[in-house]
């Protein structure tokens, strides 16, 4: 691995590796996925296929195991009148495959398995496995896979299986088509039933249909033979699956090479503006072929990765970690659509039931924000289209605005019952929203986008803030009750410092662009006004909110309290992490964090703390935080790096991009379930954000890079304001060129120097 800064290898054989591998090794272009299981290896784990934004709904209530402990996190008042909670669904697979040697099938867990290996090129988005296997009969034999997800067309998967018998010759059988029996990996639950089956055409087909939801899904899959055609070739309709029998007679050494082309559609393609037929996708896929098809995907790649790349200079392993990180997240981009975010698991698993949370909007969007911008704006509008979820909510609730859904499913509706209570005490997801808009904004000076929908997002969650807001007559402040920051683990708190923090950008946010509007826009002001029916005072009360709400801040130790109460808890007990019995429980006693809370917003708006206090505040939480979720090492590396503390941030920075592909260095092993697609998003940012000393604010970019000492340099390229900014940064200078895509002059501090920056223009500044 450390010579190889492209590929990711695994050779494990054991069923932890396998199950983690399956999420590594997913296959998917932001409309589907497909898990990296191997096709002869029969696990507890079904196979997984998904389409973004198909959803059905799983029993989560069911999740919740007894336990002595007071779970602060569950509304148990709820419990009785709990339903099915939406929920990606786990779809037929198409990569259905089965091979018997004579009448033995060839099964990874009942033969000597050797020389095995799983390969993701992410060069070109292929993974590939192979291995020799030897059979209780004694036959040797060679089996090679290679499959991919098509870029360009979206609805098509392909793939390359061939056999080599060793030692033998003789009848070889292949089952290839569609498993309509599979099931969820969360509940175990069927959540389709199979409408149709039929061969037409050589084809096989599928027609199923969500149980919950009734989404409409097709399923084509061809079989085309290389070099070998079968001496028979029967069709076989089960139940609940269709395939071809194919029988082929081998000699010694002969390999027997079948391509499956495969296609799938959903009629929520008619929502996303990507209606396709299967069938006409598998013939044209079939007609252009493998080899012509990769060749595509690799020139593909090669444009993508010109744009998203992040070089690294003097560390081979830190830079395939974070190659891993961004193919993924581009593998789960919705660039077909621009109704749909990026769940937290990115596309890669069924676990928080397929959702988008919060860490999208902070720790993945940036990402997309400043390679491909309109991939942003796509998971922004999707945010605008929750909106209507978002109203439905906050009124359920007894307040005004919009609350976003705290787990978002594909039409922002809330994925979890008023029994989790997040659903309605984690409002900063309101003010997270507004933050990545703002950033956006920043960014592209997006002016139509912030008219007809930014502006939107701002007035209806400070309309929320502003009712969820208690006045307290003895102080004349506000505060912000019965609350969790993103320390989830003290998740019933009162004037949460970064809730309070967000809610007050957020109002402040909302007059300042409103403001804005009125004075150079005037004719969408009075659109804005009707359309949202402000009233004449609404902005005045705003700003009054955002200027009473309360802070603990103490002025000898510069710290602000993270919650009214929390320096009264219990200190952390050397033993708290042996003694840990259920997540939640283990903190909320004490002044420990689940994750990083006051720091993480100073992370985020780090150019309006004073280096005293940010110091202050992060060597006071920083040992209390126990780091339970992956957003942490993100903002750990961040504050560290601006700390100057860059040992310490290095290796937070490597347990964010590295942690899916060597669990070991987190140590939760649970990528099973998913890739940490916030680890992924953290990785960049802390790579480019924070060792790159970017920041994009509303007064112009400023970038105080701050390499970690074995790093000779760091390229990469940003999208900011139509134009592509090219940096080198090594120990010493900053070079930066940016394109001419389109005029620009942008106020810069470059290592404290002052300057404008002109599009078509290289500057070097010497540090």
């Amino acid at each position: 691995m450390k010579q190889n800064k492209w590929s990711i290898i695994k050779t494990d054989t054991s069923e932890k590796a396998l199950a983690s591998a399956s999420s590594v090794f997913t296959i998917s272009n932001g409309y589907l996925a497909l898990k990296g299981n191997l096709l002869e290896n029969r696990s507890e784990l079904y196979s997984t296929t998904i389409l973004a934004g198909v959803f059905d709904e799983a029993d989560m209530v069911a999740f919740i195991r007894p336990t002595k402990y007071k779970r602060r996190y569950l509304d148990p008042e709820y419990f009785d009148d709990a339903t099915p909670s939406p929920s990606v669904a786990n779809l037929p697979d198409p990569l259905y495959l089965r091979v018997f040697i004579g009448n033995q099938e060839i099964s990874f867990r009942r033969a000597e398995i050797s020389n095995f290996r799983q390969e993701y090129d992410l060069r070109s988005g292929v993974y590939a496995y192979q291995y020799e296997c030897k059979t209780s009969d004694g036959k040797h034999t060679l089996i090679e896979m290679m499959r991919f997800c098509d870029m360009q067309n979206v609805h098509r998967v392909l793939m390359h299986y061939s056999i080599t018998p060793i030692n033998y010759s003789g009848q070889i059988t292949i089952r290839s088509g569609i498993d309509g029996s599979i099931r969820s990996n969360l509940q175990k639950d069927k959540q389709f039933n199979v409408i149709q089956t039929s061969i037409e055409d050589g084809l096989c087909r599928m027609h199923a249909r969500t149980k919950a939801r009734g989404i409409d899904i097709n399923l084509v899959v061809c079989n085309v033979t290389i070099g070998i055609e079968p001496a028979t070739r029967e069709h076989v309709i089960e139940d609940d699956s269709i395939y071809e029998v194919l029988n082929f007679d081998v000699s010694q050494g002969q390999a027997l090479t079948i391509e499956k082309h495969m296609a799938i559609s959903s009629s929520e393609d008619t929502r996303h503006e990507v209606e396709s037929e299967p069938a006409s996708e598998v013939k044209e896929s079939v007609k252009k072929g493998f080899a012509s098809t990769l060749a595509t995907n690799q020139d593909w790649w090669a444009q993508v990765w010109d744009r998203i790349d992040v070089q690294i200079e003097g560390d081979d392993l830190a830079q395939l970690y974070l190659r891993f990180c961004l193919f993924h997240l581009m593998s789960a981009a919705p660039r077909h659509t621009d109704k749909l975010s990026v769940p937290c698991k990115l596309l890669t698993g069924e676990h928080y039931q397929g959702t988008t949370f919060y860490d999208t909007d902070l720790y993945i969007e940036p990402f997309y924000l400043f390679t491909f911008p309109e991939i942003a704006r796509s998971c922004l509008n999707y945010r605008y289209l929750g909106l209507e979820n978002g109203r439905k909510i906050a009124k359920s609730l007894g307040y005004e605005g919009a609350k976003f859904a705290w787990q978002s499913g594909p039409y922002g509706e809330e994925a979890l019952g008023k029994w989790w209570r997040f659903t309605h005490t984690n409002i900063h997801i309101d003010g997270d929203v507004a933050y990545s808009l703002m950033q956006y904004w920043y960014a592209t000076k997006d002016m139509q986008f912030m008219l007809d929908k930014g502006i939107d997002i701002l007035i209806e969650s400070s309309r929320f803030y502003v009712s969820r807001a208690v006045y307290d007559e003895t102080s004349g402040a506000y505060d912000l009750l019965d609350v969790a920051g993103p320390d989830e683990g003290h998740c019933e708190s009162k004037n949460n410092f970064y809730t309070n923090w967000l809610a007050k950008k957020t109002l402040l946010w909302a007059v300042k662009m409103l403001d804005m509007v009125q004075r150079e826009h005037p004719d969408d002001y009075q659109a804005i006004l009707k359309r949202l029916a402000v009233q004449k005072d609404e902005s005045d009360n705003w700003q009054k909110v955002a200027d009473r709400l309360r802070f603990y801040f103490d002025d000898s130790t510069k710290i602000y309290e993270q919650c009214e109460g929390f320096y009264q808890l219990a200190p952390i007990p050397q033993d708290l992490l042996d003694n840990r019995k259920v997540w939640f429980v283990t903190v909320f006693p004490y002044q420990a964090l689940n994750q990083p809370d006051v720091v993480m917003a100073m992370v985020l708006f780090r150019n309006e703390f004073s280096d005293d206090v940010k110091r202050a505040n992060w060597e006071f939480y920083k040992e209390k935080s126990m780091d339970f979720s992956s957003m942490s090492f993100v903002i750990n590396s961040m504050m560290a790096t601006d700390m100057g503390e860059l040992d310490y941030s290095y290796k937070q920075f490597t347990m964010s991009a590295g942690g899916d592909v060597d669990e070991g260095l987190v140590g939760r092993f649970d990528t099973a379930d998913g890739i940490h697609g916030t680890a992924s998003g953290g990785a960049w940012m802390a790579a480019v954000l924070g060792f790159g000393g970017i920041n994009m604010t509303e007064n112009g970019l400023i970038v105080n890079p701050k390499l970690p000492k074995h790093w000779k340099s760091l390229n990469f390229k940003l999208s900011i304001l139509g134009n592509i900014f090219d940096f080198e940064i090594t120990s010493n200078k900053i070079d930066i060129g940016i394109s001419e895509h389109k005029q620009l002059a942008l106020n810069a501090s470059i290592a404290g120097h002052m300057l404008q920056l002109v599009s078509g223009q290289r500057y070097s500044i010497s540090l």
